[in-house]
């Protein structure tokens, strides 16, 4: 196998290592570069005799190494196709997922009844046991607006049509929300080859949310992840969390990486199950065959802590992990933490800079505001801040630059002066633990739940559910679709997969291809800040009174 460069940066592209496939070998970026500083002086002294001692001999050494590497991307292709094919029951949505149990939804009549005798059984529960809540009331089938058979949920549906899988509404509606129901739009097609109404027409199918309503002769279905997205060789199970994607081509991806796991388990630390290198193969489909370099198995660039949670960017070729690599090195990719910080940090009038200024820091601003009042947009008058601070790593004190602004202030019983800050931090650099410690060291204001940053004392009283930092937005340059054959087949797909959803977009002079990608803050965050609220509001006038 030809040697192939791999580069894994931590956290926003700070600390780099190179890796060679076939010595497994790492060495620093500056080891990287002095060798490639002395071999390029060596090659241009010697390039007057180069030509003649040109040796055969390595164009059939190449030659091999470019057949091995196609044979054994041959077999990758084989193997994935081969066991994506084994699988016999109906696909689901999105791809990777299958239909285990299907459930045929009955005429009206058959419904009407159906309800009736679970309200009747609800009735005669109540009787016997005053805390009985599995069967459906009649104040739900009201709330919900279902009258005589019509109009039904999905939940509800489920719970008359399996009460054993689906006891209650909440379990039904939580399956709904995990994406473990599918609904077809009336009833399955005739497979000809068998005579058996089997066939799960994927353009009647539609992942079946809470608020879905069911007809007669529509089919409901429980679809379950099988074998991940076909990575072959797969020796372990799949790890128990979700690992949301966010996008995904056959070139990179960007996956949603939850609060609490690591990205790559360190040796005598832990399960190896429990990280995102064991769970990317089970939440990722392989690149289609005739994608050049592809990665046997996807890795991601850069690294979170793992106690923040957010966008993480994963390659599935060798030339989709050297670009995003180069782009964290040169700083061209451009991140948006969100997180809630205990205390109001200082706004320092020398430190304050315009959007504009913020711009051209070549951070992530938006330059325009909307009023909501006159649907109309004009240029934006917020103010950002910007903590320049050099903070010390394993290699020295290094310069660290960090844009960032506050976007709500809630009051708190537990926190430094009764508040807490929600900000939104750009950083353009990216050093060991940049934002942790620029606001607790700098502002005075460390991000609730660090344990290593936040001093102890009365901010332990914060800790219990975990630390509020999420990487919530990012925004790159596509890997492939800027090489002039990317750029072509780009050009060329249809709106739909062009696009992404709008998360494809060109850039302001129409020469790059980039990616805009942004999550929602995971619930915790507006559920923490409204609690707090709510209990300073109340135990508040109390402490007044």
């Amino acid at each position: 196998m030809a040697n192939n460069v791999f580069i894994l940066v931590n956290d926003c592209g700070c600390c780099l290592t190179y890796v060679s496939t076939c010595s497994r070998v790492a060495c620093s970026v500056d080891e990287v570069a002095c060798r490639n500083s002395s071999s390029s002086s060596s090659s241009s002294s010697s390039s007057s005799s180069s030509s003649s001692n040109f040796n055969t001999d390595s164009i059939e050494n190449s030659e091999i190494q470019e057949e091995d590497e196609e044979s054994i991307e041959n077999y990758f292709f084989d193997q994935v196709e081969t066991e994506y094919n084994s699988i016999s029951y109906p696909k689901g949505k999105p791809d990777g997922f299958y239909i285990i149990q299907s459930y045929n939804v009955p005429k009206q009549e058959v419904l009407k009844d159906m309800i009736e005798t679970q309200i009747q059984q609800q009735h005669n529960d109540d009787d016997e046991n005053e805390n009985s809540t599995n069967s459906i009331t009649k104040s739900e089938i009201d709330r919900l607006k279902i009258v005589n058979g019509m109009n039904v949920t999905l939940p509800v549906a489920l719970m008359l049509l399996d009460p054993i899988e689906y006891p209650s509404l909440s379990k039904a509606r939580k399956a709904c929300r995990k994406g473990y129901i599918i609904l077809h739009r009336g009833k399955l097609d005739q497979n000809v080859e068998i005579g058996d109404s089997n066939e799960w027409d994927q353009t009647k199918c539609i992942r079946g949310r809470v608020g879905d309503r069911v007809n007669p002769d529509d089919v409901i279905g429980k679809q379950v992840r099988m074998h991940g997205g076909f990575y072959p060789g797969l020796d372990r199970e799949k790890p128990p969390f979700d690992l949301p994607t966010v996008y995904e081509d056959d070139h990179f991806a960007i996956v949603n990486k939850p609060a609490g796991v690591v990205v790559y388990s360190q040796k005598n630390q832990g399960n190896a199950r429990m990280s995102i290198r064991a769970a990317l193969p089970f939440a990722l489909k392989p690149p289609k065959r005739g994608t050049l370099a592809i990665i046997r198995r996807p890795i991601s660039v850069h690294r979170l802590d793992k106690p923040t949670s957010g966008l993480l960017l994963v390659a599935k070729t060798k030339p989709a992990m050297v670009d995003l690599s180069k782009q964290f090195v040169e700083r061209r990719i451009q991140k948006t933490y969100t997180a809630i910080l205990n205390g109001i940090p200082d706004e320092p009038v020398e430190t304050s800079i315009t959007a504009m200024e913020a711009y051209n820091m070549n951070v992530d601003i938006d330059l325009t505001e909307e009023d909501d009042n006159t649907n109309t947009t004009s240029q934006s008058n917020t103010n950002w801040q910007v903590i320049d601070s050099p903070l010390e790593g394993k290699s020295g004190v290094k310069s660290a630059v960090t844009v960032w602004r506050p976007l709500k202030y809630v009051k708190s019983l537990k926190a430094k002066d009764n508040i807490l800050t929600l900000v939104e931090m750009k950083p353009k650099t990216g050093r060991y633990h940049q934002l942790r410690r620029h606001m607790a060291w700098i502002r005075d204001c460390p991000i609730v739940g660090d344990k290593e940053y936040d001093g102890g004392g009365n901010a332990m009283e914060l800790r219990g559910r975990g630390l509020f930092l999420c990487s919530n937005m990012v925004k790159l340059d596509h890997p492939y679709y800027n090489t002039e054959i990317g750029r072509n087949e780009w050009d060329n797909l249809p709106d739909d997969e062009k696009w992404a959803g709008g998360m494809i977009k060109l850039s302001e002079d129409c020469k790059r291809v980039e990616v805009h990608a942004s999550i929602e803050l995971p619930a915790k965050f507006d559920s923490f800040l409204n609690n707090e609220a709510e209990r300073e509001n109340k135990l508040g006038e109390t402490m007044m009174d």
